[in-house]
C-alpha cells in the first residue's frame, strides 16, 4: 500500500512543543539577564555609571556566582553610590524597582567592596572638599576680578560659609581683588593657576572617594 499522508492534525503536534518552548523562553524575565546600563537607566543614576561598571567589571563574575546576576549587578551600582558625592541608594529600593531580595544586593555590594581597597576616611574626604571649594571660590573671585573694566566700590560678594571657615586669611585679599582691582593676579589670583589646582583636588577627591582600586580602574576605562 501507498505511505500513509502527513495529516494537517499530525502538523499540529509536531509544531505545538516548539511553539511552547518559545513562548516558554519569552516569559523568561528580562531581569534574570539584567546590565548595569539597563539598571542605571532604571534607576535615573547615570551619575553612577562609570563607577559601577568597573565595579561590575572588576568583580561582578564573583558576586553573580553567590548571589546571582540581577543582585551582582545591583550591588555594584549601591557601591558606586555609597563611594560617590551622591546618596546612597538603599538596598531595599534597589530590591523593590527589580524584584530581587535586598540581602542579597547587600552581599553583593559587600562581595565585590571585599575585592577592592577602601575609599578614604571621611576626615580626609571633608578635608578635600574644603580645600577644593576654597579654590573654586578663588577661581570665581579672579575671573570676577578679570571680567570687571571699572571695578565699581561698592560690588559686594558672598562668601560661602565654608569658606569664610576654611580660608579666613583669604577673605581680604579677595575682596581687594573684587573690589579695588581690575587684575587679581597682583593679589595672588591667578586664574590658570588656580584651575589647575582646581583640577587637581578634584581628582584626589575622586580618588579619596573611590579608593586607589576602583579610581584606577575607573581612569583606564576612560582611556
Amino acid at each position: 500500500m501507498g505511505q500513509r499522508q502527513f495529516e494537517p492534525d499530525d502538523a499540529d503536534a509536531t509544531t505545538a512543543p516548539a511553539e511552547t518552548d518559545t513562548t516558554a523562553a519569552a516569559d523568561v524575565t528580562d531581569d534574570s539577564l539584567i546590565t548595569v546600563d539597563e539598571a542605571i537607566d532604571r534607576l535615573d543614576a547615570d551619575a553612577l555609571g562609570p563607577v559601577a561598571h568597573a565595579a561590575f567589571a572588576h568583580a561582578g563574575e564573583l558576586a553573580t556566582l553567590e548571589y546571582g546576576r540581577p543582585a551582582a549587578v545591583l550591588g555594584a551600582v549601591r557601591l558606586a553610590s555609597r563611594r560617590s558625592r551622591h546618596a546612597t541608594l538603599e538596598c531595599e529600593r534597589l530590591a523593590a524597582v527589580f524584584d530581587t531580595d535586598p540581602d542579597a544586593v547587600s552581599g553583593a555590594d559587600a562581595a565585590i567592596a571585599s575585592t577592592l581597597t577602601p575609599p578614604a576616611d571621611a576626615s580626609t574626604i571633608r578635608t578635600l572638599r574644603r580645600r577644593l571649594i576654597i579654590v573654586e571660590e578663588s577661581l570665581a573671585t579672579a575671573r570676577a576680578a578679570e571680567s570687571e573694566a571699572v571695578p565699581s566700590p561698592h560690588h559686594t560678594t558672598q562668601w560661602s560659609p565654608t569658606f569664610a571657615d576654611a580660608a579666613p586669611w583669604l577673605l581680604g585679599r579677595m575682596e581687594a581683588a573684587t573690589t579695588h582691582c581690575e587684575n587679581a593676579a597682583p593679589f595672588g589670583l591667578d586664574e590658570d593657576g588656580l584651575q589647575a589646582h582646581a583640577d587637581r583636588l578634584r581628582a584626589d577627591l575622586e580618588f579619596a572617594r573611590l579608593g586607589t582600586t576602583l579610581a584606577t580602574l575607573v581612569s583606564q576605562r576612560r582611556r
